[in-house]
């Protein structure tokens, strides 16, 4: 996604300085201290944002992106993202998952083991553990389906922007 604005880079950044929260762990009820709308984490020309919730949701949108100078103002180029932390976690889930699946089904059709006497049991459980993962993914994705609209409408009305051609 790419945004304009005829607002320079450092006046961006002093708006959204002060119109977000700082992401850092405090005593609230969303975990963060303060009570604005939108978390922050800026830094010299990219910045991430989330939208303040009030229950944990690891799979939320966040919103990543960076100030790159235009010839009559600045663009807002960014893209929504879970946290890099979860994205790295869930890579080691399904792979370990996947890794997991792969020696259980050589076992079950080699003979060599049964799940509680039963070979469809090996089958049925790695199927089982890819189908919660996924559908926990898809249910925080439904959880957070209005944030990543509230991010953009913050930003659009924060910096004055509109969607770049």
């Amino acid at each position: 996604m790419t945004l304009h604005t005829r607002i320079p880079i450092e006046e961006c950044k002093a708006r959204l300085t002060s119109s977000v929260d700082a992401e850092r762990l405090g005593f609230s009820w969303s975990g963060y201290a303060g009570s604005r709308p939108i978390l922050g984490k800026l830094r010299d020309s990219s910045f991430r944002l989330q939208k303040r919730r009030y229950y944990r949701n690891s799979f939320a949108p966040f919103f990543f992106g960076r100030f790159v100078a235009s010839d009559d103002g600045t663009l807002i180029e960014g893209e929504f993202r879970m946290h890099p932390f979860v994205r790295v976690f869930m890579i080691v889930w399904f792979s370990f998952l996947g890794v997991s699946s792969v020696i259980m089904l050589i076992s079950v059709f080699a003979g060599q083991a049964d799940v509680q006497g039963s070979p469809i049991l090996g089958l049925v459980i790695p199927a089982g553990m890819v189908a919660f993962g996924v559908a926990l993914i898809k249910f925080g994705r439904w959880l957070g389906r209005s944030e990543e609209t509230a991010i953009v409408a913050f930003l659009k009305s924060t910096l004055e922007t509109t969607d770049a051609a």
